[in-house]
């Protein structure tokens, strides 16, 4: 998969232009400890400008696992990242929402956090919960921490989380997680969340960011590593120079973890856009960004390395036919280049706009996506020769014991999607997608419980939360 849209030697320019750029021009390290670091390591420190040979990057990077498992705290939702198969997270950090019952627009809440972390419990295709919004209602200083335990009390799956700016969150967050793990030598063993960090683009290593994930590392959760380029305003407006700036960034910051933390468990990431030219609106769906991602993940791929790329975030503002043709693709092209996890599902306005039934629209399209690309079976059960020798010509297979035994493994049941015939359709209230989506919504809010935790976990995690609030 790895060169399903760019060559071998494409991806090795990219790799050479952006170990030139950190070697002659540097990169930005704000945190006095990861300058530290880098001294210790071979590297030219000026100012708070990192110059780092080509070689000592390369080896650094070597050090880095190729796959680790992704542990739910349940057990039952492991994500094992050695597959050929793309796993699926919410979207975070919306800062706005439409009510479910109201229509209003409106700031976040920690509820709605909470709401949909249940709704993804329930939806299988969501692989991984994540804080979907950055809850208005919770303190700048307990944000990182009670957003993490919404996740844990609504959901047993993998928790990926990404409100993390200081290494006082990173410990926040390790300390919460292994209450729930059971110590923190469990946590390391069996991380039941990861984390990633926003690098700021061009160049740059925030301080807070690299000291949480130094943080993160040392506890061996996995944490990766987000640049958010734009074309033409935060990186060149090419596609080449945007990738060499972002590949900066990326393994100039995972070499330092592998410097610190030898084997610690991380991805290679990304969530690079585009702006409107007319109105300079942040765009995530347009064809150039949605060609970024996909070379992010083929980047990951040419490292050898786990990934996160960024997805969904479609400039819709309501569901309907913008948000499905853009996500869909945004879902599929990474998927083809090999992503191990895209983080993108449930929001709309450019991931700032929080509706609860597009999750639910949106986990349809990633399960499609995911239908159409997974490995198929082409054993001689399969190819059913001798039934198809004995059937003959004309055939028909639909009453055979082969079909009876194979039928809802090789046929997807769509859960959402509108097959009945035009007559059904019309006899049934003509119910849009949509308003099934809605539907769906109330069903699993009136029903779905998640596996609880004891009553001593929970207890353990409110005396966590409380130390890191404020008094």
């Amino acid at each position: 998969m790895l060169l399903a849209g760019s060559t071998k030697e494409v991806l090795r320019r990219i790799h050479d232009q952006s170990l030139t750029l950190i070697a002659e021009r540097g990169v930005r390290f704000h945190s006095e400890v990861a300058r530290e670091i880098w001294q210790g390591a071979g590297a030219e420190v000026l100012k708070d400008v990192v110059r780092v040979p080509p070689d000592v990057i390369a080896s650094a990077l070597e050090e880095a696992p190729t796959s680790f498992v992704l542990h739910a705290r349940d057990g039952e939702h492991d994500l094992d990242l050695g597959m050929e198969r793309t796993y699926y997270s919410q979207d975070g950090c919306a800062a706005l929402a439409i009510d479910f019952e109201t229509g209003e627009r409106r700031g976040t809440t920690k509820a709605d956090i909470e709401t949909m972390a249940l709704i993804s419990d329930y939806l299988d295709p969501v692989d991984i919960v994540s804080p979907t919004v950055s809850a208005q209602d919770i303190s700048n200083e307990a944000l990182a921490v009670e957003e993490l335990e919404a996740c844990f009390l609504n959901s047993s799956k993998h928790v990926l989380t990404e409100s993390v700016t200081s290494a006082r969150d990173a410990e926040a967050q390790i300390h919460l997680a292994a209450a729930v793990a059971g110590g923190r030598t469990a946590l390391k063993e069996k991380p039941i969340f990861s984390n990633f960090v926003c690098t700021i683009s061009p160049l740059t290593q925030d301080a807070g960011g690299i000291e949480a994930a130094l943080t993160f590392a040392k506890a061996g959760i996995p944490v990766g590593m987000y640049p958010m380029a734009t074309m033409g305003v935060t990186s060149p407006v090419t596609l080449a120079g945007t990738m060499a700036v972002l590949n900066a960034e990326v393994v100039s910051a995972l070499a330092l973890l592998q410097i610190a933390e030898p084997g610690a468990k991380v991805f290679y990431s990304g969530g690079p856009a585009t702006l409107d030219l007319r109105t300079g609106a942040y765009v995530a769906s347009s064809p150039e960004a949605l060609r970024l991602r996909m070379m992010v993940a083929e980047m990951a791929g040419f490292y050898g390395l786990p990934s996160i790329v960024g997805a969904g975030a479609s400039s819709a503002k309501v569901p309907g036919p913008q948000a499905a043709w853009e996500d869909t693709i945004s879902f599929l092209l990474p998927s083809v280049a090999g992503a191990s996890v895209l983080f993108g599902l449930g929001l709309l306005d450019g991931s700032n706009l929080l509706r609860y039934e597009e999750i639910v629209l949106e986990a349809e399209a990633a399960e499609t996506v995911r239908r159409i690309l997974e490995v198929r079976d082409f054993s001689d059960e399969a190819f059913a020769l001798d039934l198809i020798m004995e059937m003959g010509p004309g055939g028909v297979y639909l009453d055979q014991e082969h079909t009876v035994t194979h039928m809802r493994d090789a046929l997807y049941l769509s859960p959402l999607s509108d097959r009945d015939s035009f007559e059904d359709w019309y006899a049934k209230g003509q119910v849009s997608r949509v308003d099934a989506a809605r539907d769906k919504v109330r069903e699993i809010l009136a029903n779905h419980q998640p596996d609880p935790l004891p009553n001593a976990v929970r207890q353990e995690m409110n005396e966590v939360v409380e130390a890191y609030s404020p008094s």
